[in-house]
């Protein structure tokens, strides 16, 4: 069914002439229809329970050609099609979004990269080498190139990071008085 489709007057009165030959027979069983189906939604929880009940009567009103040989209490057919609309509106409600695009990485602030060169020359020659090549690599490299160090230098992995860690220390002091040293941008 068309989504800009519109229940136009000709169609509401065939759909009336469908329900009842009499008119206001018709018009209350289209009214009791609708609270119907209205509860139907709001009883699981529609927020828009109206719109949903509208939807129904819209796709069982462009169907009418296909029902005039349709045996039976019509409510019971609006609330088939019912259930389905809710199995619909279930499947858009649990849709999740597309996530938001990455953005770019941001320039890298020459500030920091002065400070992090400062830092890292105030660091013993054999400490500031420590350093980069424990932060070098991708994952199984730097795992690999980390138990290649702490057998280099005789000491087990945990040693390693502990020393590491009192490095990063260091550096992120460093690094803190640098920056606050630095003319504002």
């Amino acid at each position: 069914m068309n989504k800009d489709w519109e229940l136009t007057g000709e169609l509401l009165n065939r759909l009336l002439d469908w329900l009842d030959p009499d008119r206001e027979a018709a018009a209350r069983k289209y009214a009791l229809i609708q609270l119907r189906l209205v509860r139907f939604f709001a009883a699981r929880g529609c927020v828009d329970a109206e719109a949903q009940a509208d939807k129904c009567i819209n796709i069982v009103t462009a169907r009418l050609q296909d029902l005039v040989t349709y045996v039976g209490d019509p409510a019971l057919y609006f609330l088939g099609v019912a259930k389905y609309v809710y199995l619909e509106y279930l499947r858009d409600l649990h849709r999740t979004p597309p996530p938001p695009p990455i953005p770019p990485d941001p320039e890298p602030d020459p500030s920091l990269e002065t400070c992090l060169r400062r830092c890292l020359l105030k660091l013993s020659l054999d400490d500031r080498q420590m350093v980069v090549d424990y932060e070098e690599g991708e994952k199984q490299v730097r795992i690999q190139k980390r138990r290649q160090i702490a057998d280099d230098l005789g000491m087990s992995l945990n040693a390693l990071r502990i020393r590491i860690y009192r490095l990063h220390q260091q550096l992120r002091q460093c690094m803190e008085q640098c920056l606050k040293e630095l003319p504002a941008h």
